[in-house]
């Protein structure tokens, strides 16, 4: 993606009264596509953009709080255009085709410095250099190299923005970014030799115990995880069975700040219970709750377990699956209780998401196969933000077994009584709509089809 310091304003920007906060912007060749923004600071706010026919949109932020923004067009790169806006800023943003996927950005009006930046920091943050074969064959030290190369780059645009709270708000995740790819070569260094020796790299191996572990401004969660994947790569006791266990061995023996190990361990168990799926967790609770030692953390972790086992309790076989709400492509509404009377198994998506999207040729084969069999019905349930891209990717892509779509209200429910943190997920009901298994095996599985026949043997 290219960026452009440039010196125009957009027309559709002109009138705007002093003091206004108000993102303005335009798309060429404007042909009806979806463009949204979101907060990236907490995500709490997700908003569809009304866009005129001449491809002009404007927003004005109801909620000051937020400062930094992700727009998008749907469909397009790059996925999210970081945007600052603070109150009283007027910022304008123009998005020209280069390609049929790709959109270039060009920013105009107040804080150019700090959208300058953000964007070339998004643009690093997407490289995914770790996985470039050559970065991965090189020793720490040009590794290193390689990345102090990045952040003098980075540097340049940083000492450009002369608001000096913003710019050392930027500083500081900068560097703790690049201090977070500097350990990330834990992932690089080969685990073992044939011989199954451990490798080493002295470099690194000095850099990792140089770090000070116990400082926000030097260490955050995602260090000391790899830090302790470092050390729990040698550690003899360490297997994949204990290994919740053992990063909270290392934890505590590596992380003395009371303050920042009560909220590594407390991420840490929340991430657990997130991840898991129906086992007990007791034990590791109560190694938990003999570290930390902040009472209202250890309180909300409790209730966390308990709707954890609430939860789990209600998805076991058997059980009769939840229901929540959704509408076809016509706007009919229907209920997952409606459905009953066949197996059915269940695709819950998004067109947004790639993982999704790769499964639906294997979708389609699983139609292909089941589409004369009586005893089950494929159903496919849309996560998508608005109707508009869910409809028209189905235009483009039909399908021939039940498409519907959920609101956010009833993806809610979905999200908190099925425990889906992420999509795909399938699942399979009986013809009574009870459980047969609320994560059941993807459709590209090998498998699915004969594990579906094996299911429905008896009806």
């Amino acid at each position: 993606m290219k960026f452009f310091l440039i010196a125009w304003i957009l027309s559709v920007c002109s009138g705007c009264p002093p003091e206004q906060t108000v993102l303005k912007g335009h798309l060429s060749s404007y042909k009806g596509e979806v463009v949204t923004l979101q907060s990236m600071e907490d995500y709490a706010l997700y908003d569809t953009l009304a866009v005129d026919a001449s491809g002009n949109f404007s927003y004005v932020p109801a909620n000051r709080a937020f400062r930094i923004y992700a727009l998008a067009v749907s469909g397009y790169q790059p996925y999210r255009i970081p945007v600052y806006l603070e109150e009283g800023d007027q910022v304008s943003v123009n998005l020209e085709w280069t390609s049929d996927t790709t959109v270039d950005v060009k920013y105009s009006g107040d804080r150019m410095a700090e959208n300058l930046y953000l964007a070339a920091f998004h643009e690093l943050e997407n490289s995914r250099m770790d996985y470039d074969s050559d970065i991965q064959s090189l020793p720490f030290i040009a590794y290193k190299a390689k990345l102090d190369e990045k952040e003098r780059e980075l540097q340049v645009l940083l000492d450009r923005i002369s608001d000096s709270a913003v710019k050392e708000r930027f500083a500081r995740k900068q560097h703790l970014w690049f201090q977070n790819r500097t350990v990330s070569y834990t992932l690089i260094l080969p685990r073992k030799t044939k011989d199954g020796e451990i490798m080493e790299d002295a470099d690194f191996t000095t850099f990792i115990k140089s770090l000070d572990l116990n400082n926000p401004a030097e260490c955050n969660k995602y260090i000391i995880w790899q830090v302790i994947d470092w050390y729990q790569n040698r550690d003899p006791e360490y297997t994949w069975e204990n290994r919740h266990m053992n990063y909270m061995k290392w934890l505590d023996g590596l992380v003395s700040n009371s303050e920042m190990k009560n909220a590594f361990a407390t991420d840490q168990i929340e991430g657990v219970i997130r991840g898991s799926k129906g086992i007990p967790l007791d034990t590791l609770l109560a190694c938990y709750n003999r570290i930390c030692t902040n009472d209202s953390l250890r309180q909300a972790v409790a209730e966390q377990y308990q709707e954890y086992l609430r939860v789990y309790n209600n998805l076991m076989p058997g059980k009769v699956a939840p229901d929540f709400e959704m509408f076809d492509r016509q706007g009919k509404i229907c209920r997952l209780s409606d459905l009953r009377g066949q197996y059915v198994f269940i695709d819950v998506w998004a067109t947004w998401c790639h993982g999704c999207v790769m499964e639906i040729p294997y979708m389609e084969k699983l139609q292909e196969h089941f589409a004369e069999d009586k005893r089950i019905k494929l159903v496919s349930i849309s996560w998508d933000y608005t109707r508009k891209a869910w409809l028209d990717f189905l235009e483009k892509r039909p399908a021939s077994w039940p498409q519907y779509m959920v609101d956010r209200a009833n993806m809610d429910v979905m999200m908190k009584e099925y425990r889906i943190a992420g999509i795909p997920r399938f699942m399979l009901l009986d013809p009574e709509g009870r459980i047969v298994s609320f994560d059941y095996a993807s459709p590209s599985d090998p498998d699915c089809v004969n594990m579906l026949e094996q299911a429905m043997k008896n009806f």
